[in-house]
């Protein structure tokens, strides 16, 4: 006869063997999400880490699965289109890649509108959320769900300016017009370059320096071809997560609710993570031997100067939306 202990060691066995061989509970929702970031940048990890709260939070039921830039045959200026057409539920949306598609919206794009990571969350973002959800719904039936800020952009260099007229003859990766034209004005000229064509260019001489923030920059690791970092604190990169209108609405009550919330709770986060990234990119450049330069308040202010159609241009055409966009912009971030 066996023993208590042995007829409970049984059933445990055969208890814990039925679990191994029987198939996962798939979840209740599978969402894809994608970012034309690369798979180890900041904010891809960033958007991974929201996408496993959201699974957390939910007991499963709700799988959002995250592809980075080459994992999908999508560029940063089809983002919000693939997620209108439904072919990713989800999309990290950057204004300055799909200005041609929402060209209202770009206002933070227009050089030196804000360049503080804290007046965009405290007081831009509450001005402006209601014309852009209104713009993307009625165009592309997209919700902006989660609006997101990269820290300024920069200008990396092979070789070290003095200053602005140092910027003549050069040859710049822009991935925005705005940065190319500012470019154009002080003598120069930009190039569009996609994200994973920027340090082969760099390495071969095809450009002379590229635009972006110290983020992204150290992801890529910019020392091993750059020099130098010119800290113009051009604009900041207003990006939004947009998710398709219909798929949201197809959500289970509770789980929408959920996911909602988390999309909420977890804007603050993604401004405290980017804000200490990009004091702890700007350090840790330095230590890998670039100099990084402020520009001084006499170059800032011609800049400011130079820059200026290129604003002036962007009003005449925006619209509305556009002008109301950029002069909330100005008077948050002043």
């Amino acid at each position: 006869m066996k023993s208590p202990r042995m007829i409970c060691a049984f059933f445990a066995a055969s208890a814990l063997s039925t679990l191994l061989t029987q198939p996962l509970l798939a979840a209740d929702v599978e969402w894809k999400f994608y970012t034309y970031f690369a798979a180890k940048d900041k904010p891809t990890s960033l958007h991974r880490e929201f996408a496993d709260d959201v699974a957390k939070a939910t007991n499963g039921r709700f799988k959002i699965t995250v592809f980075a830039s080459g994992e999908l045959p999508y560029k940063a200026s089809d983002v919000l289109r693939v997620v209108a057409s439904n072919q990713v539920e989800i999309g990290d949306v950057a204004f300055g890649f799909v200005a041609g598609d929402v060209p209202e919206l770009n206002a933070f794009s227009m050089p030196f509108s804000c360049t503080s990571m804290d007046k965009f969350y405290d007081k831009a973002v509450p001005a402006i959320s209601a014309s852009v959800e209104k713009v993307m719904l009625d165009k592309f039936k997209t919700n902006p769900v989660m609006h997101w800020v990269m820290p300024p952009q920069q200008l990396w260099l092979v070789k070290p300016v003095a200053g602005i007229d140092g910027l003549k003859n050069l040859k710049v990766r822009s991935w925005n017009r705005e940065q190319a034209e500012m470019m154009r004005l002080v003598g120069g000229s930009g190039v569009t370059i996609t994200p994973a064509e920027v340090i082969p260019a760099l390495q071969r001489g095809v450009v002379d320096g590229a635009f972006t923030a110290a983020v992204p920059a150290l992801d890529w690791k910019f020392n091993e071809v750059t020099k130098f970092g010119y800290m113009i604190n051009l604009t900041l990169a207003h990006q939004v997560v947009a998710v398709n209108q219909a798929a949201l609405d197809k959500l289970p009550a509770d789980l929408r609710a959920t996911f909602l919330a988390k999309a909420k709770e977890w804007a603050p986060r993604y401004r405290a993570e980017l804000i200490k990234a990009d004091a702890e990119a700007r350090k840790t450049l330095t230590e890998k031997g670039m100099t990084l330069r402020d520009a001084t308040p006499d170059e800032l202010k011609k800049l400011r100067e130079l820059t200026k159609p290129i604003t002036d241009e962007w009003v005449g055409k925006s619209g509305d939306v556009g002008r109301q966009m950029l002069n909330t912009a100005i008077q948050a971030c002043s």
